[in-house]
């Protein structure tokens, strides 16, 4: 599993992968310009909007799957 420090953030190295996975289970979205589905290694999954700070309380990684238009 490679785990991505930086998600979808505009200037990420990983910004155009069709999936990102981020260690731990607080995912910011400060910085990302699209909406985003998270969903974590529980199986919990929310829909993540641009501006804001998300927790997956008890994660230990979250799985981001990009939803551009």
């Amino acid at each position: 599993m490679e785990f991505s420090t930086q998600g979808y953030l505009s200037n990420s190295p990983d910004v155009n992968r069709a999936n990102n996975i981020i260690p731990g289970n607080k995912i910011t979205m400060k910085g990302v310009n699209f909406k985003v589905l998270g969903t974590d290694n529980r199986g919990y999954t929310k829909v993540m909007y641009p501006g804001h700070d998300y927790t997956f309380p008890g994660a230990s990684y979250v799985i981001e799957t990009p939803l551009k238009q």
